[in-house]
């Protein structure tokens, strides 16, 4: 037994351990040092950002000139910070605490930003004129093609050869430019030296945040790759049976559905014998008009039952939801300030999208608490792709498909669960082989010094073959160029791990990798949350470990999760296919006549006007006023902004919900610019609607300024 005075120096020596490590004035003055200069780079990122916003949202020579002078304004400031952080800090880095030692190194090592002046110069401006072709081009001129035209082509029912002539078409535009991107690629090698990294695949890790990250996607592969290849031969089946072609071991490009062709969700409908439940759920996509800004509305739902937030209101006051796909998501880097833009169609890959474009927006407004700015311009995260696709995980389960009441021909759990793993799969096993086949080219290429344009295509294809199972009858279209990652020299590596950190994630929340049905609950977990707060003060590894005990990246959650589609697959390879013309021709008609509606502008009979009378007018007018009123009191209360109106709600977002429900929230009433709204043509049913409105509106008014007497001032969340 131990003596008092040893259980006084036994408690004191705890004490002195455990007790927080007060900082020494060397580490006071490098963390005012670092604070100082993360405001710098939010500046900077929040200038280019603004350039590159008005370029996105208007493609021209003039934007694009904004966005290239600001690229270069930005490469010199990160080398002036890189000298002023080795000026100040090096000497006593080895006295600061962890998280400064990482702020020191992110700074110090920015990535392809320290290029001579002249490589960065070219290097943007070819990038440039690549993605402004991408934007503005036109193809086929018998037919003149957009993107979006080729696209629609692509993903609808139609004839072999004219998608083979719109996908050959559009990617022959490019060829000329090959040329300067093999200059281009090898400018990885120079960014690398630039850097004091030894080889690009150690600098593409140090990006990622991931020491030997490819190590780890090469012992994982072979459980993913298996699964894919069935998926291959699964669709390449089903494809050969309604085009009546032969198919062999790889799939044709221009028949799965894009351009890029690395997301195949769109043609889920020609491979399952199921497919009754697809076409229910593309109906209703357009039924419900979950495009635009309604479909990114319900998609906040789900993210604020996982992670406890919505998106701010200047995401939707000055994102563009009437534009192109695909989306574009752009960070501006104060405030966890994002904006999307994206185009009025419902498709799943929209679907998709949507939420994963969601749950980045929510990490990076919980992440801004420890100002990642730094991981924003100077990295890729990896934790934060796997919150990304994590919701869109959850955003095609039979739970969230019955609560959004998508689906609903069919009350069979397997075949829900079936569909469901199936468009998964669709969206992300294409990816992962993509992502990794494009990365493996590229450091094969560098490697090799491969720089003769046809060489290095006929490389390309090469490795889609041989990793994605795709395959062209035309292999000299460079379809890389179509691919801005690709062109601005950014690898895929933290995609990759992010994706399969999602199904981890998923397994740590759920606490099972079955597709669930019936979610009772919050989704919300505290420590996943946490570890977001605390992402840009150390390595997004360090902090999987501290936080939900993962301390490897690992496809063994993947493979389980998909396990009951794995067995369909093998039990079912030789169905009948079953031809889906009728139904789609039925789903292309409901698509143009929900399209009509979109694009039809409302307007109000001026013998409808003349019948308000001017009691009625000054009941609305008072109304109004009150409403008004009471939104702008809850909206100073909270620094998030959920709905444009509260009251198109049907349940209590910011109380549990169960997925299984089947209550589905009426957001389209409250979307704007991108939402459908029918015009009538008799004015009994408008007089019945204003007469209506006109008590909602009241109702409202009165019980919203009792909710906002009764809201905490401190209160975060609406």
């Amino acid at each position: 037994m131990l003596s008092k005075w040893s259980w006084i120096v036994l408690n004191l020596v705890v004490f002195v351990t455990t007790a927080p490590r007060k900082k020494t004035p060397v580490e006071d003055e490098a963390k005012a040092f670092f604070e100082l200069t993360e405001l710098d780079y939010e500046d900077a990122c929040y200038n280019i950002a603004n350039v590159q916003w008005s370029f996105i949202v208007s493609p021209s020579n003039k934007t694009l000139s904004s966005w290239e002078m600001q690229q270069c304004n930005y490469t010199e400031f990160t080398k002036m910070q890189k000298k002023e952080v080795i000026n100040k800090i090096k000497n006593t880095k080895e006295q600061l605490d962890s998280s400064l030692q990482y702020k020191y190194d992110v700074i110090e090592k920015p990535g392809d930003t320290l290029l001579k002046n002249e490589d960065w110069k070219k290097f943007i401006q070819f990038a440039g004129v690549v993605e402004l072709q991408r934007s503005i081009s036109h193809v086929n001129k018998s037919h003149n093609y957009s993107r979006e035209g080729v696209e629609y082509l692509l993903s609808h029912s139609g004839k072999l050869e004219d998608k083979q002539a719109a996908w050959n078409a559009w990617h022959r535009q490019f060829l000329p430019l090959v040329a300067n991107y093999s200059n281009n690629l090898l400018l990885v090698a120079e960014a690398a030296k630039e850097n004091d990294v030894e080889d690009i695949k150690n600098y593409w890790e140090m990006l990622s945040g991931h020491p030997d990250g490819y190590d780890k996607i090469n012992s994982e592969w072979s459980r993913i790759n298996n699964l894919h290849k069935k998926i291959v031969k699964f669709i390449g089946t089903n494809l050969a049976r309604k085009y009546n072609i032969t198919i062999n071991d790889t799939l044709p490009a221009y028949l799965l559905g894009s351009l890029q062709g690395y997301e195949w969700t769109d043609i889920s409908s020609d491979i399952l014998p199921h497919s009754e439940l697809i076409y229910d759920l593309k109906k209703n996509l357009w039924k419900k008009k979950y495009v635009g800004k309604s479909l990114y509305k319900t998609a906040s739902s789900l993210g604020l039952m996982l992670l406890k937030q919505v998106p701010q209101a200047e995401f939707w006051d000055k994102s563009e939801f009437n534009q192109q796909c695909p989306s574009s998501l752009l960070n501006f880097c104060r405030d966890g300030t994002m904006r999307v833009s994206t185009c009025s169609k419902a498709t799943i890959s929209n679907f998709l999208t949507a939420y994963e474009d969601v749950g980045k927006v929510l990490f990076n407004q919980i992440a801004i608490e420890n100002t990642p700015v730094l991981d924003i311009v100077n990295r890729y995260s990896g934790l934060e792709e796997g919150i990304s696709t994590l919701l869109g995980i959850l955003s095609v389960s039979p739970a969230w498909f019955k609560h959004t009441d998508l689906m609903n021909s069919t009350k069979d759990n397997e075949q829900q669960m079936i569909v469901s793993l199936m468009i998964t799969a669709l969206n992300v096993l294409p990816r992962l082989a993509y992502y990794y086949s494009a990365d493996l080219w590229r450091l094969n290429a560098i490697q090799e010094n491969i720089t003769d344009p046809m060489d290095l295509i006929t490389s390309w294809w090469k490795y889609r073959q041989e990793y994605e199972g795709v395959s062209s009858a035309d292999m000299d279209n460079p379809t890389f160029m179509d691919d801005s990652h690709i062109v601005r020299n950014k690898p895929y590596l933290p995609k990759i791990l992010g994706i399969m950190l999602s199904f981890q994630l998923y397994e740590y929340i759920m606490d099972s990798t079955e597709v669930r049905y019936n979610i009772d609950g919050k989704l919300m977990n505290g420590n996943v949350i946490k570890m977001i707060q605390h992402s840009g003060s150390r390595e997004w590894q360090d902090l999987l470990n501290t936080f939900v005990d993962i301390d490897d990246i690992s496809a063994d959650p993947l493979s389980l999760y998909f396990s009951p589609l794995e067995e369909f697959i093998e039990e079912n390879e030789n169905l009948e296919y079953k031809s889906g013309a009728m139904a789609d021709k039925e789903l292309e008609e409901l698509e143009k006549h929900i399209l009509r509606e979109i694009n039809t502008p409302t307007t109000t009979p001026s013998i409808i006007t003349r019948r308000i009378t001017t009691k009625s007018y000054k009941t609305i007018s008072n109304a109004k006023n009150m409403q008004s009123k009471v939104e702008k009191s809850l909206e100073s209360k909270s620094s998030i902004y959920m709905e444009d109106k509260p009251q198109n709600f049907g349940p209590d977002l910011t109380t549990p919900v169960s997925l299984g429900k089947t209550s589905t929230p009426d957001i389209l009433n409250s979307t704007e610019n991108s939402t459908p709204k029918i015009s009538t043509s008799k004015a009994v049913w408008a007089i019945s609607a204003i007469l209506i409105a006109i008590v909602v509106i009241c109702i409202i008014a009165i019980f919203g300024r009792r909710r906002c007497r009764k809201t905490p001032k401190n209160r975060r969340y609406v």
